[in-house]
């Protein structure tokens, strides 16, 4: 078998992209294992506290989204088109829940709560980054002083 035909999914792995998230200025990594012209896009995301996303939804095209928490934990927080947060769900790699699988056009964001969370993502692609995510009129962009506020009020949700 081809040395390119698979990657194993391990803690080397873990260890080196997490080593990128820790470093970043945006406090996250990501590693493919697709080409961003495959339908189906499947990656690690590495986060790690502090770390901002802007609520988002996937809309326009339509993509559905799997995110499960391989290590680590996190808050997910699903949104009302005012943004009112709807539910909240800690996802942690020990359980009870794992992960969240949505459909398109869910209002959706997150904070992580432990020092480095891996979670294993999947959606549609192909990937265009001008396409790939609508961010919410009702949130602060990344690298605002309200963005840093707004993780602390969320990680209150979970304390």
């Amino acid at each position: 078998m081809s040395q390119h035909s698979f990657k194993l999914i391990n803690q080397a792995l873990f260890d080196s992209v997490s080593d990128k998230a820790l470093q970043s200025e945006r406090k996250r990594s990501n590693f493919n294992f697709h080409e961003l012209s495959e339908v189906y896009q499947r990656f690690l995301n590495v986060l790690t506290k502090g770390t901002y996303v802007q609520p988002h939804r996937h809309k326009q095209p339509a993509k559905p989204e799997s995110f499960i928490a391989l290590q680590g934990e996190l808050g997910f927080l699903l949104f009302d088109d005012d943004g009112k947060i709807i539910e909240k769900f800690l996802i942690s790699s020990k359980g009870p829940i794992y992960g969240i699988d949505l459909q398109p056009g869910v209002w959706h964001s997150l904070v992580c709560l432990s020092d480095v969370c891996v979670c294993f993502e999947g959606k549609s692609g192909p990937y265009n980054p001008t396409t790939d995510k609508e961010f919410a009129n009702f949130s602060y962009p990344e690298g605002s002083k309200e963005a840093i506020l707004e993780i602390e009020k969320w990680k209150k949700l979970f304390t």
